[in-house]
């Protein structure tokens, strides 16, 4: 009994005065959730990350105000076209958020996403083509897909100054259409 009082003093002991102070442990530094948007292709990539953690306020952040989505099913005999805005996206990542029953949303892009030009845009704008490409969202014992057989296109106007960016420049998503092939 005298061995086991003894033990359990020197335990108590080591762990009231730690490990001294020559090595103390230190916490890791956080890491940034997310790269600075100060290219259309970083500006995509948390598109993705915000996307599949539902992160409203990232994902709202990453779109213009003068947004505007389009989607058409082309495969379809009557295609119609179907307008987002920017309010429209907003509700609908709040509404991934608030779905408790979604266990998995992934957002999978082409290996590499070029920058382009397109002529018809506003001097500076960057379009970047996805194809392939595909969403899942797996919602109980339901998934959804979107893809591989669409292409999408997003249009991405820079804002400069912007004070918190690397290269003084943040990219904001301006159009965003989806077909199908």
């Amino acid at each position: 009994m005298r061995v086991f009082a003894s033990t359990a003093a020197l335990i108590l002991l080591a762990a009231i005065t730690g490990c001294g102070k020559s090595n103390p442990v230190k916490p890791p530094l956080p890491q940034p959730k997310y790269a600075p948007s100060s290219t259309p292709q970083n500006a995509l990539y948390n598109l993705r990350l915000a996307y599949a953690t539902r992160d409203s306020s990232g994902y709202d952040s990453l779109f213009d105000a003068a947004y505007v989505g389009t989607s058409i099913d082309q495969s379809d005999p009557t295609p119609a076209l179907i307008t987002f805005t920017k309010a429209d996206e907003s509700l609908h990542i709040r509404a991934l958020a608030q779905r408790s029953t979604i266990s998995t949303i992934s957002f999978v892009f082409p290996a590499t996403l070029r920058r382009d030009t397109d002529a018809a845009d506003t001097l500076g704008w960057a379009t970047v083509d996805m194809y392939p490409f595909q969403i899942e969202i797996e919602d109980g014992p339901t998934s959804f897909i979107v893809g591989p057989l669409e292409y999408m296109s997003f249009k991405l106007r820079p804002v400069t100054p912007s004070p918190g960016s690397p290269t003084d420049t943040t990219w904001h998503i301006v159009r965003w259409t989806e077909a199908a092939r």
